[in-house]
């Protein structure tokens, strides 16, 4: 059985040069989230940008003061922007001690994983923050999941999930967390951003 996270790891190792031009500037909803978070949390606290890709919202939190470590599973991802401190790993088991964040931020990542594998991610997400940690989510918007190849072809399929606020709200619970808000917004996808905190 062909493995998602697999073949969408390998199709990011070959667009990865063409990923990071496309995306070198994140859309104004990101940089809003990115000032927000600034608001809670102190200079210097510890967070992980999980699925950081190029590193470039790894990047913009360092700007803002923030001792920030950027992980994704595709290595040519990782250098693509020449964005220095940054750890190839899965999301599924992080490098990363108990208790070590004060934040995870993880933007257009956790829609490729598999959804039975959804939970596997979040409760990992929770070993990793400290109680009171602040975790911010951003998937597409949806019901289903499947291999999309609409922006770079067919030879660069990657699997996506789409996801639902009550769902995901539900499984955050499961995994100890607290939502503390939700929004939308609309790009070339539908986009579910939330808000939640370890408790």
């Amino acid at each position: 059985m062909t493995d998602p996270i697999a073949v969408t790891r390998a199709a990011y190792d070959r667009i990865a040069e063409e990923y990071a031009r496309q995306w070198s500037t994140p859309p104004a909803w990101m940089n809003a989230e990115l000032e927000r978070l600034t608001g809670l949390l102190p200079a210097g606290a510890r967070i992980a940008d999980i699925g950081c890709g190029p590193g470039w919202h790894t990047q913009a939190l360092r700007e803002r003061g923030f001792a920030v470590t950027g992980f994704d599973l595709s290595h040519p991802m990782l250098t693509a922007a020449g964005v220095p401190g940054l750890v190839r790993a899965d999301m599924r088991a992080l490098p990363v001690a108990a208790g070590a964040l004060d934040a995870v931020w993880c933007v257009a990542a956790l829609l490729h994983v598999p959804r039975p594998e959804v939970p596997v991610v979040l409760r990992e997400f929770g070993r990793a923050l400290r109680p009171g940690g602040e975790l911010l989510l951003a998937v597409a918007e949806g019901d289903g999941e499947g291999w999309d190849e609409r922006a770079y072809g067919p030879s660069h399929r990657r699997w996506y999930v789409l996801h639902r606020y009550e769902a995901l709200a539900g499984l955050l619970d499961e995994a100890g967390f607290e939502v503390v808000d939700h929004a939308r917004e609309s790009t070339h996808r539908d986009w579910l951003r939330v808000h939640a905190r370890r408790r």
